[in-house]
């Protein structure tokens, strides 16, 4: 399944983690290249909120460019700092996506 990523509505992080956080909704995770052993694990995954009516929106910069993740600290930092996912499901295959993930209401890291 190849996805056309620039086609998909875009959300800025505040944006992003308020829809996280909403009934229904769930987090996704694409791996855009695969995590390297001798790279200490760094890789790129790319992050996706899906709302309650099942539209898609990528996680983008300030600049709105694909915000990618590079490395698994900061994906554990995105993932339970900011988004209070109630588990992280990785992918480690370029292509693949993980699916079912959902911000927990009440997190610790409430949105501002």
């Amino acid at each position: 399944m190849t996805t056309k990523r620039r086609a998909l509505p875009v959300l800025l992080e505040r944006d992003f983690r308020k829809m996280a956080a909403t009934e229904g909704a769930t987090v996704e995770i694409e791996c855009v290249s695969a995590p390297d052993p001798e790279g200490r694990f760094s890789g790129e995954w790319l992050f996706y909120v899906v709302n309650s009516a099942g539209e898609r929106f990528m996680l983008v910069t300030a600049l709105a460019r694909e915000r990618i993740v590079n490395s698994p600290i900061g994906m554990f930092g995105l993932a339970f700092g900011k988004l209070a996912l109630d588990h992280l499901d990785v992918p480690a295959v370029a292509g693949d996506v993980r699916r079912g993930m959902r911000s927990l209401a009440g997190g610790r890291h409430p949105v501002e």
